[in-house]
């Protein structure tokens, strides 16, 4: 007959940084993880590109006039069309800037805030 180890001496044979390493990599917590939001994703990128994402819906709004919108999903819509629509005019703006304007010409044009 056969002498088995019980689980419990095995474990403690690898010791406690074993277990923390299992326990950390498992991924599990009491409360849930923080996720970024898309308005806040598109927000990050606005500004990685050198714009200002308050001034964009400032700037929308006062030129829209007043709207009221029935719950928070169609607010939270409407702000990401705009920022998308922001993005993607920055973006034709700079490949119009490279096109017209190559860095081997040596000068240097900023985008508008």
């Amino acid at each position: 007959m056969g002498h088995t180890i019980s689980v419990y001496h095995d474990i403690e044979m690898k010791g406690v940084e074993f277990l923390r390493n299992i326990y950390a990599s498992s991924g599990l917590a009491i409360k849930p993880k923080t996720r970024v939001n898309k308005i806040d994703a598109i927000k990050e990128i606005i500004r990685a590109w050198g714009l200002e994402p308050e001034k964009i819906l400032t700037r929308e709004a006062l030129t829209q006039g007043a709207t009221t919108y029935v719950n928070p999903e169609n607010l939270e819509n409407h702000h990401l069309q705009i920022l998308t629509r922001s993005i993607e005019r920055s973006r034709i703006e700079a490949s119009y800037l490279l096109l017209f304007f190559p860095p081997s010409l040596g000068v240097f044009v900023r985008l508008h805030p």
